[in-house]
Parts: structure tokens; C-alpha cells; sequence
């Protein structure tokens, strides 16, 4: 009964922090879309998209992910409900939807919290991970999108949904209240169906995970330490960084500060501990919000490949690093 009473409380606080990120997010690019602000930023996505020979639907995507990524995947889902992308659009549009993350990460965290923690030479490492995965994502949209899907001529442009046609609709001007009651009943039942599905999904991971199911993951640690011959005050920071990666390095900056390890030391250990990190956080959170998005098949789809990007640049970048780097 205690198992079953923390993981509610946990799903209860995860659900109510991501319900309300998932609300602002929602509401507010659709109250954008209701003003038609979004049909400014055209020329920006509409060129992303066409690489990959994607729909105008994707590129608005796209465009709202800089803003917010939940966002971005709620709008691509509802494009795929109703019908304008098909299942292999959707799995690129929600691969390109991650990508911006990783370069607004370099100024909302890397500068502001590693670099002062770990110094300019391993923030630089660090940026370069997300950096490359950034860019293999792109290359995997890109050649997806050549290789599997085809351009489909005279599909309408989603950006001329933007705004008001006065042959098909009244243009009139519309006050806030209306605006609002617009938006919100534009987007009201997908709120309800992507909340429920997000408490389902996170309840269930939390049960497994009090239940020691993602214990595994730590028994990891000392063994991929000994593989890379790490010293063994090395093993702190790696397991706290799997539940806080800003526990975790500054941790790692206070033994470098002390010279208790090297910095090649602390930058192989903060690759290897991102890496052990990547499929324990996707499964407790990445997947459940996937899954209230996307639906289970494209939802587990989305965040497997977006998962093994992430953990392909890290093995990248920690091979180069034990190959070339004597910091």
C-alpha cells in the first residue's frame, strides 16, 4: 500500500507540473494561431520542412517548438488526428520538433550553469553533444524525409490557415472574450484526452519504479567506472547526476576543484553518466508525455529514435574525447 500511495502523490505532482506546462504551452500557441501571429514566422520554417520534403503543416510545427516543444508536438498530433500529415510526416515532424531544444539549451543552461561550475574548455565538450545531436537529428529528418516520403502537390499551406478569409468565414473583429472561448473550445477536448493519458501512463512507470525496476540502471555505475578507470569518488556524482544532472555536476566541479580527479576524468565521467541517464529519464518522463501526445505507437516511435540520437552523439563525442583529449 505505501508503493501505491507514493507513486499517486509522485504522479499526482508530475501530472499537475506537466499538466500545467502542457496547458500554457497548448493554449498559447493556439491563442497565437487565433490572432494569426504564427503566419509571420512563414519564411523562417517553411525552408526546414521543404528539405525534408515535409508539409507547411510540419514547418508550423516547427516554428512553434522554438516557443515551446510541448507545444509543437501537441500541434503535430492534431495535424495527424485530423488527417493533414500522414504517420511517416508525423514521426519527422516529432523528431525536428526536438532539435531546437538543443541549441536554446546552450544559453538557458549550459553557459549559465556548466561553464561557471566546469570551466570554458569542458562546457564547450559539453555543448558539442547537444549541439550534434541537434544536427544528427537533422540529417535523420532530412534523409527520412527524401528517402520516405513524397511531396504532395496541391495540398493546402497551413500558414494560409493563419489568417481570416472573408470569402469563407466572417473576418469581423472579435473581442478578447471571444478569442479566448475560441481557443479554448478549439482545444479543450485534446487537453482532457492528453491529461488522462498522462496520468495513466506516468502512474504505471511510477509503480515500476518504486517497485526497483529502474534500479538497474544504477547497478551500472561502479562497472562503468572500473571500464573506464575512474577513481571511485567518481561514483557520487555519476548517480547523482541520473536524478539531477545539476546535482551531479556540481558534485564533479567540487572534486575538480579540490584536484581530487582531472578534468578528463570529470568530462568522461559527465559523458558517461549523461549516457547511463538518457533511457532512465525518457522512460519516467519523456515516454509518458509522448504518449498522452502522440498515442502509444507513434508516441514510443518518436522517443526512441529521439533516445538513441541522444545517447549516439554522447558515444560519439566520449570516443573522441578518450581518444584526444589530455585536459
Amino acid at each position: 500500500m505505501e508503493v501505491i500511495r507514493i507513486s499517486l502523490e509522485m504522479t499526482a505532482q508530475l501530472v499537475f507540473r506537466m499538466g500545467t506546462v502542457m496547458f500554457v504551452s497548448l493554449f498559447g500557441v493556439e491563442l497565437l494561431m487565433q490572432l494569426g501571429a504564427m503566419a509571420y514566422l512563414r519564411p523562417v520554417g517553411r525552408p526546414v520542412a521543404r528539405l525534408a520534403n515535409l508539409p507547411s503543416e510540419s514547418a508550423l510545427s516547427f516554428l512553434a517548438a522554438i516557443g515551446s516543444m510541448i507545444a509543437a508536438h501537441t500541434m503535430a498530433a492534431r495535424y495527424h488526428r485530423d488527417g493533414a500529415i500522414t504517420a511517416r510526416e508525423l514521426t519527422a515532424t516529432g523528431v525536428l520538433n526536438t532539435v531546437p531544444f538543443h541549441f536554446k539549451e546552450t544559453f538557458t543552461y549550459q553557459l549559465p550553469v556548466v561553464l561557471p561550475l566546469l570551466g570554458l574548455e569542458l562546457c564547450l565538450i559539453y555543448i558539442t553533444v547537444f549541439w550534434l545531436t541537434g544536427l544528427i537529428k537533422i540529417g535523420f529528418v532530412i534523409g527520412y524525409g527524401r528517402l520516405r516520403i513524397r511531396t504532395r502537390v496541391g495540398r493546402r499551406d497551413a500558414f494560409d490557415g493563419l489568417t481570416c478569409n472573408p470569402e469563407e468565414t466572417d473576418c469581423s473583429p472579435r473581442s478578447w472574450r471571444q478569442v479566448l472561448g475560441d481557443t479554448w473550445a478549439a482545444r479543450r477536448s485534446m487537453f482532457v484526452r492528453m491529461i488522462l493519458m498522462l496520468a495513466t501512463v506516468t502512474l504505471i512507470v511510477q509503480l515500476l519504479v518504486h517497485q526497483g525496476a529502474m534500479a538497474v540502471f544504477e547497478n551500472f555505475i561502479v562497472p562503468l567506472t572500473s571500464l573506464f578507470d575512474l577513481p571511485s569518488s567518481l561514483v557520487g556524482p555519476i548517480s547523482a547526476y541520473l536524478f539531477s544532472p545539476t546535482v551531479g555536476i556540481t558534485y564533479m566541479s567540487n572534486l575538480l576543484a579540490q584536484d581530487r580527479v582531472t578534468a578528463y576524468q570529470t568530462i568522461v565521467a559527465l559523458l558517461a553518466a549523461s549516457l547511463l541517464m538518457i533511457p532512465l529519464t525518457r522512460l519516467r518522463r519523456t515516454l509518458p508525455r509522448y504518449i498522452a501526445i502522440y498515442g502509444m505507437q507513434p508516441g514510443t516511435r518518436i522517443c526512441a529514435l529521439t533516445s538513441a540520437f541522444s545517447m549516439l552523439s554522447r558515444v560519439i563525442v566520449l570516443c573522441l574525447v578518450l581518444l584526444f583529449f589530455r585536459g
